[in-house]
């Protein structure tokens, strides 16, 4: 039975949507930073090397982009606020099965159940803001609904440490249990009903052929670190994936019903968002992974100490917000996203010049300008990336853009993990030098896209932005 239509919202009302979806989006980057600062701990506990504790991590973001794609048809075919609370269930229901994960493998499985929740939740959560704020107030709703959210790398990484330094590492996964229950009662006593479009025929063979590439490509880069199969098998595992597809993209041409919808890179702004955004998040997301396991292995640190430091980016993460408006509407969104990605590429070959004898203060600031530029980036990319997608459109855009990201957050983790492990021998830990490597390589990665965005700055595409009414 469709759902009735929603009449426009108060300003009010649009805030308190936003900040709603940002708080299942905190749940979520809460569990995410918890788990990168106790990776030293849970590999011990389990008796793990710590490098392949990356599996829990990209195991996650890998479903989330799997998945993705099917989170449009669901919204239109159910209705995005009661999928958005299913979403939150499943999520919940991945979590506690982490909990109990007594290995490595149900780990990384139970952390897939959890990405299949947040393939659902992130793309619809993100949906119900756009379609609150409605066109033209793109860069407001991206606004509000990072803002709360940025409380996640704050709290996560101490939460994380305390945990592990007081309680069982399994307590990681419980914390999101009263959240998910209180996210769900808040979604549906003031997010409003959203029309009930329909859902069209699900493209099943497509969402097959692009979850099994997607899979067949982060093989690929896991077996870069961990080669069983040897060169071959790494070349196998990429040239599958390309193939498959490619054959993809040829079949979905002018197909109504594509899982995955291509036909919007024919946006200009679209295709820089995501190609030329992804390349950069590549490179940027790799710290997630690898700053807490330098502090801590590299620099010798307790795990607090490391979550202290690490807590530091949410600081300039809250600094740089009320930056990026005026820096758009001054340079554009070319420029700005040109600007931090030199930027951030030079904070990350800074981080390979930092060893044990580096002072702390010196640390703090380059973490602290790390915050402030990767949020910088971060938004800049998704405000641009949605800025000419018309209205009806909204759905299928969220779900591909969200695939493409997902991955290269995914991408970003496993290739620095790759990085960092390949002068290891098997056995061994990482040492200073290491993690110097790996900063320095990865640092080099958002460069690539560069001139692409040397590109659209000079071709003048500035974006107006709208005020806040």
């Amino acid at each position: 039975m469709p759902e009735a239509a929603v009449p426009p919202l108060s300003e009010r009302r649009r805030i308190v949507v936003a900040f709603i979806v940002a708080f299942a989006f905190l749940m979520q980057g809460m569990d995410s930073t918890l788990l990168t600062i106790a990776i030293p701990t849970i590999a011990a506990a389990l008796d793990v090397d710590p490098l392949l504790l990356h599996l829990a991590i990209t195991g996650y973001l890998v479903s989330l982009a799997v998945f993705m794609p099917v989170s449009g048809w669901f919204a239109d075919r159910f209705g995005a606020r009661r999928v958005f609370c299913l979403a939150l269930m499943i999520f919940t229901g991945g979590s506690l099965l982490a909990a109990l994960a007594p290995n490595l493998t149900l780990l990384v499985a139970a952390r897939v159940v959890q990405g299949f929740g947040g393939a659902l939740m992130t793309p619809v959560g993100r949906l119900l803001v756009l379609k609150a704020f409605g066109p033209g107030r793109t860069l407001d709703a991206m606004t509000y609904l990072t803002l709360p959210v940025l409380i996640g790398p704050l709290l996560g990484p101490l939460l994380g440490a305390a945990i592990v330094s007081f309680a069982s590492w399994r307590m990681l996964f419980l914390v999101s249990l009263p959240l998910c229950l209180l996210a769900v009662g808040l979604t549906l006593r003031f997010v409003p009903v959203l029309p009930v479009p329909g859902a069209r025929r699900f493209d099943l063979p497509g969402f097959l052929s692009v979850a099994l590439s997607l899979v067949l490509f982060q093989l690929g880069v896991e077996h870069l670190a961990y080669p069983i199969a040897g060169p071959m098998g790494t070349l196998g595992a990429f040239g599958a994936a390309v193939a498959i597809f490619i054959a993809y993209a040829v079949r979905s041409r002018g197909y109504d019903h594509a899982a995955l919808d291509l036909s919007l890179f024919a946006d200009r702004s679209f295709a820089v968002g995501v190609i030329a955004g992804g390349i950069g998040r590549v490179g940027l997301n790799s710290t997630a992974f690898l700053l807490p396991l330098a502090l801590q292995i590299g620099f010798g640190m307790s795990p607090l100490a490391a979550a202290l430091i690490t807590s530091i980016s949410a600081v300039g993460a809250f600094l740089a917000k009320p930056m990026l408006r005026r820096s758009i509407a001054q340079f554009g969104y070319g420029g700005v996203i040109l600007m931090v990605t030199l930027a951030g590429s030079a904070l990350m070959g800074g981080f390979a010049l930092m060893d044990e004898g580096t002072g702390q203060a010196l640390i703090v600031v380059a973490v602290l300008a790390l915050g402030a530029v990767r949020t910088m980036h971060f938004n800049a990319v998704n405000a641009l990336t949605y800025s000419e997608v018309a209205d009806a459109r909204l759905s299928g855009s969220v779900a591909s853009a969200g695939v493409f990201q997902q991955l290269s957050m995914g991408l970003g983790i496993s290739l620095g993990a790759a990085v960092l492990a390949f002068p290891v021998p098997p056995g061994g830990l990482p040492g200073i030098g290491d993690f110097q490597h790996a900063f320095l390589i990865m640092g080099l990665v958002p460069l690539l896209s560069a001139p692409v965005l040397v590109a659209l700055w000079a071709g003048g595409r500035r974006k107006p932005v709208s005020q806040a009414a």
